[in-house]
């Protein structure tokens, strides 16, 4: 189990439909909360006045504070990997095309969701907690884009493949994040300066050009 999972495990899941319906108002209202503040501004008893309910109801289902935000990264990345990971790209000629569009969906995706930018790309900053469920979820979106690369194109054997599809989620990650930083959202000419690296680090171990499939398989 790692870290990450550790921590999910302390939140107090709750079973029945008005504990649940409880759990989710919480969640609600901290992310309406982020919409306007930073999250080291926000609290307990801040959460609790949105919601209309008291700190120890919040205390009931979140030990510590850190936790809601926690729960409300997994709610992000759900939603992330439900979407964004779910599209496939059209009009794809190249690796490089591919690996564009689907990081363009994912830079509309956290330009419309702000809280979701705050807790993904801001919270790794001050909660390592929220840091390894990101890169949980790195994992699964480099196994999407390994399952694209293959869907799309001949692809030779490349070791450690995905660990490396992983890294460029992390340089990228690392630009959006100062893009947020200056800006407040991932501009088009900070996701400009993304693409490059994006594209430079992945030279390093895909070869430039990959034979698109035209036989309609898949590798298995």
């Amino acid at each position: 189990m790692t870290t990450a999972e550790t921590t999910r495990a302390e939140i107090r899941r709750p079973a029945q439909k008005r504990s649940r319906a409880r759990f989710e108002a919480i969640l609600d209202g901290t992310e309406r909360l982020l919409e306007t503040l930073p999250a080291s501004a926000i609290s307990i008893h801040g959460i609790a006045a949105e919601v209309g309910i008291s700190p120890p109801s919040i205390y009931h289902f979140f030990p510590e504070p850190h936790l809601v935000f926690s729960a409300l990264a997994e709610r992000y990345l759900q939603r992330f990997e439900a979407s964004v990971l779910t599209e496939v790209p059209q009009g794809i000629e190249s690796w490089q095309d591919l690996q564009t569009a689907q990081y363009r969906a994912g830079q509309k995706w956290f330009n419309e969701h702000p809280a979701a930018r705050q807790v993904l790309l801001e919270g790794p900053a001050w909660s390592s907690e929220i840091r390894l469920q990101d890169l949980d979820s790195n994992f699964v979106t480099a196994g999407r884009s390994i399952e694209l690369l293959t869907q799309m194109f001949v692809m030779p054997e490349i070791p450690d493949l995905h660990d490396r599809l992983v890294e460029v989620i992390v340089i990228n990650d690392a630009i959006w994040s100062l893009s947020i930083y200056r800006h407040g959202l991932i501009t088009d000419e900070m996701e400009e300066q993304a693409r490059r690296a994006r594209i430079a680090y992945s030279r390093t171990f895909l070869p430039e050009y990959l034979p698109l499939r035209t036989d309609g398989k898949t590798v298995p």
